[in-house]
């Protein structure tokens, strides 16, 4: 309460300081004249004459403001304003010569006769102008203010709208991304889940335990990191050894995996999901393919800002065009680095001549 009172004492203060300086103003204009002109200087009649013709103002600005906001021009019914004004304006302009009419008497200036009638008539042709200029000043200064408030608001409100479109739009990307990383488990759950069924119809239930825990504890770890979009290399490595035993159980030495990270390279921020599906991709339609098994090879490196993912494998020949249209894990992958990082990544599918394809992954390195 102290801090509101406070406020309104600060803008009153302003507001009679203003007006004084408009009396200064044209006292300085008068004593600027009578300088010049060689002539005595009435400071006690300048004084008089501005101060009060300041006091009047200051009494009636209130009023002209309200009016102003009551009646305001715009495009609308602006005739019927500028009629109200007009008639306010020539009513306001008497009003103060009144009130100067009242109160310079008193003072008993040798410029007006000591009494109200007199000193209004003498004023009237004298200051009835300079008063209508000082109400359209005012009513201008009304609509100046009302118009840089409306501008303020609306930039205040344009800037509310730019961030809610903002926050809406990074939600939606979070929410895409989320969807493609559930996409993806059930995708890779669905997989190993057959590959289960395959190994008890084979009667090797020691192995299809084996890949029931690895698979408890990989979905575990996944659902750990079901917050977050990026995760360091090194955690994404540990996510896909545990992958690789599951698929290890399958394929027994048909599978050969090789795994080669630069040392800069494993504190850098990836997609959380980015190496198991490329590795699933290289196993299925590389590896899978054939009865000799194969080698998957992972690496990474770091080229100039760019962190670069490749990952081979050296089964059958097939065109890099089959394999680029491959499955929900590529399609989701390429989705997924499209939402993260816009045109700052990018992910090729090539075949190697003699057999095989190499997927590589290149985004910002941070």
């Amino acid at each position: 309460m102290n801090r509101w009172l406070q406020q309104r004492w600060f803008r009153w203060l302003g507001y009679v300081a203003c007006w004084t300086l408009f009396a200064l103003f044209f006292i300085s204009e008068d004593v600027s004249r009578s300088a010049y002109q060689g002539r005595p200087i009435e400071w006690r009649g300048y004084l008089v004459v501005w101060l009060t013709t300041a006091a009047a103002w200051a009494l009636l600005t209130p009023i002209v403001w309200h009016l102003a906001g009551r009646f305001p021009i715009e495009r609308q019914h602006w005739w019927r304003s500028i009629v109200v004004h007009f008639i306010a304006g020539v009513t306001f302009a008497l009003v103060e010569e009144a009130i100067f009419a009242l109160i310079t008497p008193r003072f008993g200036l040798p410029w007006f006769k000591p009494s109200f009638v007199a000193t209004f008539r003498a004023v009237l042709p004298i200051d009835l102008h300079l008063n209508l200029i000082m109400y359209w000043l005012i009513l201008g200064a009304h609509h100046t203010f009302i118009y840089y408030r409306r501008y303020r608001e609306r930039e205040r409100e344009a800037a509310r709208l730019e961030l809610r479109a903002s926050e809406l739009q990074n939600q939606l990307g979070q929410a895409r991304l989320d969807a493609l990383k559930m996409q993806l488990r059930p995708h890779f759950l669905f997989n190993t889940l057959n590959a289960i069924v395959v190994l008890v119809r084979q009667g090797r239930n020691r192995e299809a335990d084996q890949m029931l825990t690895d698979l408890s504890e990989l979905l575990r770890q996944s659902l750990a990191s079901d917050q977050v979009q990026e995760i360091p290399l090194r955690e994404e490595i540990d996510f896909l050894q545990r992958y690789l035993d599951i698929e290890r159980v399958r394929f027994h030495d048909r599978l050969a995996v090789e795994m080669s990270f630069d040392p800069e390279t494993m504190d850098a921020a990836v997609p959380c999901l980015i190496l198991q599906p490329l590795v699933e991709n290289a196993i299925r339609h590389g590896i899978a393919r054939t009865a000799a098994g194969g080698r998957v090879s992972v690496r990474s490196r770091l080229i100039d800002s760019m962190l670069e993912i490749q990952v081979y494998n050296d089964g059958p020949a097939v065109s890099s065009q089959a394999n680029t249209k491959t499955g929900v894990g590529l399609s989701n992958t390429r989705a997924r680095l499209q939402e993260l990082y816009q045109h700052q990544q990018s992910l090729r599918v090539e075949a190697v001549r003699g057999g095989g394809f190499t997927v590589t992954v290149r985004l910002p390195f941070h």
